[in-house]
């Protein structure tokens, strides 16, 4: 787990990691994590299994390509190499675009893959009337938008839950992305938010909680760790980062 926990990291939004409990409840799963001190901003912890691989003996995994398809049903210890050269093919596969693109579409979707995402659906959306590509170009610019709306809900995710670090760069990077196009008004209101005075507290507590996650992660938990926790919890006892402090302590035992 730790091994994959740091590939999330690793890949960060290029890649979900989502890891699936057996049968735990929520709050014995978060504990577990915090004891074992595997953090990540990225993954997703699920006590129910989003479908059966087959498998008997754990831990296993599944990986699944950019079209949904199966690419690996194995146990991770043994797969890592395969793992990773699945993921980098992918990856690449995912600039691309799909293979059965005309050379304007694969354009714009490569140009959204680099962070142009007001432009290539521009592109798009101005194809003529009885090109083509047209009704692959209409298609694929709301498929396009949607994955836009999709960044600024992880964008206003981000914010109410404190990670203000990722916030920040999402946001600069949608700020670029985004201008000309009717979403650059949702940005605004959150990155209005974001900036806000009044959020000045929030960072705060944010980045102080942070620092112990990291100590937590390269030290372990230990009764120091334990009453940074708690002192975080009682010095931003208002803010998100401040509960999620407490919640902490209280669950590792301070």
């Amino acid at each position: 787990m730790p091994l994959a926990i740091k590939m999330q990291e690793e890949y960060g939004d290029d890649v979900q990691f989502m890891f699936v409990s057996n049968g735990e409840k929520p709050e014995e799963i978060e504990q577990f994590g915090l004891k074992k001190g595997w953090f990540s901003d990225h993954a997703i912890w699920s006590s129910e299994a989003p479908f059966q691989t087959g498998a008997t003996t754990i831990p296993h995994c599944v990986v699944l390509g950019i079209d949904g398809s199966v690419l690996v049903n194995a146990n991770p210890m043994s797969a890592h190499s395969e793992i990773e050269q699945v993921l980098a093919e992918q990856l690449k596969l995912a600039k691309k675009g799909p293979k059965d693109l005309s050379p304007a579409l694969s354009k714009a979707w490569a140009d959204f893959e680099k962070g142009m995402y007001a432009g290539a659906i521009k592109a798009l959306e101005a194809t003529p009337e009885g090109a083509p590509d047209k009704q692959g170009a209409d298609d694929l610019a709301k498929k396009l938008a949607v994955r836009a709306k999709a960044k600024l809900n992880r964008l206003s995710w981000l914010i109410e839950a404190a990670e203000f670090e990722q916030a920040d760069k999402l946001a600069a990077q949608l700020a670029k992305g985004l201008t000309g196009h009717e979403l650059a008004e949702k940005l605004n209101e959150l990155t209005a938010s974001l900036t806000a005075k009044e959020m000045a507290p929030e960072r705060e507590a944010a980045k102080a909680l942070e620092k112990v996650e990291k100590r937590i992660v390269k030290d372990g938990i230990d009764a120091a760790a334990l009453k940074q926790l708690k002192s975080v919890g009682e010095k931003f006892a208002q803010t998100r980062a401040g509960k999620r402090a407490s919640r902490m302590a209280g669950m590792l035992g301070a």
